[in-house]
């Protein structure tokens, strides 16, 4: 009988969940989440799925759970206990995955960061910024220890986008790809020359800087995630690796430490 660990990272945007194996991610999907929906409503999306690729519910042994969203880490813990037969894993910053945070109060920190500060260590063993371009975009470093040395968040690309778009009569929506020049001569290309490159100036310039501050820890790798991350890391300076799945790997890392425990 193969054996599935299940993964959710739940946020205020999408929900994305993964199906592993033991050799690696099987499938991923990406659902818009929805407060208003109840457990059973979201069963009912998730079972089809499930289904469609042959994944018996039974064999599922392990299941982790990243969420900024509080109502909905209650009711995915209830779905899970309602349909499944394991317990959930909901990760936060008291999780013991072998991070140090020298905060008094760790419990700021959200759980994708545990999640991707935990996965930058346990994949690529050495001091890592991580970006990860989300609904907010988040930036931490990480020592190879698992030294949490602190974060950064500001409003997400697309979240400022949308914000300038509803704000302002004149401009709609455009699609989101590379801006061909620096300076635009139209609108569009106006536009797309100050999400996109605006956001990869932003990020070489904090990396310059956390790099500068930090530069007693030795190498530092950057690794960005997130849905947009090849789009604005593409010309990127810094950036090491785009790591699309270190979220979900996280997670499955967690299951895997927790059925070997």
């Amino acid at each position: 009988m193969e054996k599935y660990n299940q993964v959710l990272d739940i946020g205020n945007t999408h929900i994305v969940m993964g199906i592993y194996s033991e050799n690696g991610l099987i499938r991923s999907w990406r659902l818009t989440t929805d407060k208003s929906k109840t457990e059973d409503e979201y069963f009912s999306v998730i079972k089809p799925l499930l289904s469609e690729n042959s994944i018996n519910i039974k064999n599922i042994v392990s299941i982790a759970i990243s969420s900024v969203v509080p109502n909905l880490t209650r009711v995915f813990e209830h779905l899970i206990q309602k349909y499944f037969f394991c317990s959930p894993i909901i990760v936060n910053s008291g999780c013991g995955l072998g991070l140090k945070f020298p905060m008094k109060d760790p419990g700021f920190i959200g759980a994708d960061l545990v999640v991707n500060a935990f996965a930058a260590k346990e994949k690529y063993k050495t001091n890592c910024i991580i970006f990860d371009f989300g609904t907010a975009t988040t930036i931490q470093l990480v020592g190879a220890d698992g030294f949490f040395y602190g974060t950064i968040i500001y409003p997400g690309v697309i979240t400022s986008a949308k914000n300038l778009f509803e704000t302002t009569s004149q401009l709609s929506n455009i699609k989101f790809q590379k801006p061909e020049n620096i300076l635009g001569t139209t609108t569009r290309d106006a536009l797309l020359s100050g999400i996109i490159t605006g956001n990869t100036f932003m990020l070489d310039g904090f990396i310059g800087s956390i790099r500068k501050e930090y530069k007693h820890l030795g190498k530092i790798k950057v690794i960005a995630t997130g849905g947009i991350a090849d789009l604005v890391c593409e010309n990127s300076k810094e950036v090491d690796i785009i790591d699309k799945h270190l979220t979900l790997d996280g997670l499955n890392l967690i299951c895997q430490k927790h059925l070997n425990e």
